[in-house]
């Protein structure tokens, strides 16, 4: 995180509200006591690996974070930024923390849910199979990344995952919904 950037602000409805933005450098609005809406874009890389298994990247986070250090997160997220969209949002994110660019034309549109009351998130994916596995830290916020099979996600993030994506099902349930929607679990012919 960048502590002086400008965190878009959001109205009730989860539109952008021009020209409003939130001091970074207050940390996120909830801990403040603030009643503002920030937003975040969330990326989640998959791959189909050589056994034709489906793979998600997790990032380890640094220990030198302040909120939940050494602990694992989504592949690559972060704070929508004032007057920025929410794919270049997206687009940032995954190059500033692991090092990864992505097209817009890659992102695809999962879910969008509340968080909590201060902030609305807006997840994606990118299909990442037959990419190479190079992957850069440059921004201190990630360590190390794993690539997780889907099978045994729920576990990996009962163990390792930071806190609120433990206790966060409804967005699990949502991405795995997504994820037959689009034959990439359940039922597909094996032929990816």
């Amino acid at each position: 995180m960048h502590h002086d950037e400008l965190w878009q602000v959001f109205a009730g409805n989860g539109e952008p509200i021009p020209g409003e933005g939130w001091d970074s450098a207050l940390g996120n609005p909830e801990v403040s006591g603030s009643d503002k809406i920030v937003g975040i874009a969330i990326v989640f890389l998959y791959r189909f690996n050589n056994k034709n298994e489906l793979e998600f990247l997790w990032q380890k986070r640094s220990e030198k974070v302040d909120r939940y250090p050494g602990d694992y997160d989504i592949s690559a997220g972060g704070h929508i930024n004032l007057g920025e969209s929410l794919t270049e949002a997206a687009i940032r994110e995954t190059r500033e923390e692991i090092g990864v660019e992505i097209r817009e034309d890659e992102l695809q549109f999962m879910i969008e849910a509340a968080f909590n009351r201060n902030r609305f998130a807006w997840v994606y994916a990118v299909d990442f199979t037959g990419r190479g596995d190079e992957f850069i830290f440059d921004d201190g916020e990630v360590s190390e990344v794993k690539w997780v099979p889907y099978a045994e996600m729920r576990d990996f993030v009962k163990k390792y995952a930071k806190k609120p994506l433990k206790e966060d099902e409804f967005t699990f349930l949502s991405i795995e919904k997504w994820l037959k929607m689009h034959g990439l679990i359940e039922g597909r012919d094996g032929n990816h």
